[in-house]
């Protein structure tokens, strides 16, 4: 009789075995699917709706450190170069950074164990979205129109309120300095952007996204010699120019940058010297904002990116230039 029963009890446990093997194997059931997009939430990207994180926690950016660090994200890696505007932050916040590179570094996005990539929009083709996919659920923003961006960032890490308030913080900073500088040297000055190399020099439109704090926010006018720039010009950034030319500049203010945003520091120095070099030309001399003693060295790395920081380091540099006495 014992033995019967112990044969009755192993078959049952065989059967119940064999059973939960086949659930387990077999689709989610409704409670599963709920769960799962009660933990998810749907955003929209230039690439389609991407699922990610309700709660993301592990946060690898590239080219969008200047939102993302506004917004407080939970960064693990972080596209940097020593002695750009954001590296002490990053630093500060032990945040590891890779220097940027045309493709991104997949081995070493895939090793920082994301749950969210956030990159800035163009960066990657399709299928290179879809590769940096397989590692996490992939975001792509633009840079250029950071106050959307930001928004939808904010949305996707559940820090919308705080982009808002980022938002709201540098108007009212725009304002203020706007009313400065028209106290200061009035409402009709006009301004050029331009960045120097030891043979030509790059002349920025109004278009150009990362000159439009210059020429569009703070109640500065463009210099009218960019408009007869623009007939010939094949593209809406701006036009490269010989340095003979740069004497029909007729701006009252010349913004002055030299390099690039992802200059290292090396590279940084050398187009300062440059900027020097080019500074004793007669060429340079001749320039009507040159003899008035208007001109102003400002940074390419942060005169070359848009974001909350970047762009309020450009009021500021604006503001320094045109109401403190030189």
């Amino acid at each position: 009789m014992q033995r019967n029963t112990n044969k009755l009890l192993f078959a049952f446990l065989l059967l119940f075995t064999l059973l939960l093997g086949a659930c387990s194997n077999g689709k989610p059931n409704a409670n599963e699917n709920s769960l799962t997009q009660a933990n998810t939430k749907t955003m929209s990207t230039v690439f389609g709706n991407v699922d990610v994180p309700m709660e993301p926690k592990r946060i690898v950016s590239v080219g969008l450190e200047d939102m993302l660090l506004s917004l407080d994200a939970p960064l693990v890696q972080a596209s940097g170069t020593k002695g750009d505007y954001l590296y002490d932050r990053l630093q500060e916040k032990k945040v590891p950074t890779l220097n940027f590179s045309s493709t991104p570094n997949y081995e070493a996005i895939l090793a920082a164990n994301p749950d969210l990539i956030i990159i800035i929009d163009g960066y990657v083709d399709q299928a290179g979205f879809e590769k940096l996919s397989q590692i996490a659920p992939t975001l792509v923003y633009d840079r250029g129109d950071w106050k959307t961006s930001i928004v939808q960032i904010g949305k996707a890490i559940n820090r919308e309120e705080q982009a808002n308030e980022i938002i709201k913080a540098y108007d009212d900073k725009l304002s203020k300095a706007r009313q400065t500088i028209a106290q200061s040297v009035g409402t009709n000055k006009t301004v050029t952007l331009v960045r120097l190399t030891d043979k030509e020099a790059d002349v920025f439109f109004p278009k150009f996204p990362y000159g439009g704090v210059l020429y569009n926010d703070l109640g500065l006018k463009p210099d009218v010699t960019l408009t007869e720039f623009q007939k010939t010009a094949e593209e809406d950034w701006g036009a490269t120019l010989s340095l003979e030319k740069l004497p029909e500049l007729k701006a009252d203010y010349l913004f002055v940058t030299a390099g690039y945003s992802a200059s290292s520091e090396e590279e940084f120095q050398k187009t300062l010297e440059t900027v020097k070099g080019v500074e004793s030309l007669q060429v340079w001399k001749a320039i009507p904002a040159v003899k008035q003693n208007h001109t102003y060295k400002v940074s390419a790395r942060h005169w070359m990116l848009n974001g909350p920081i970047a762009d309020s380091m450009k009021i500021d540099d604006v503001v320094q230039a045109l109401t403190v006495t030189k």
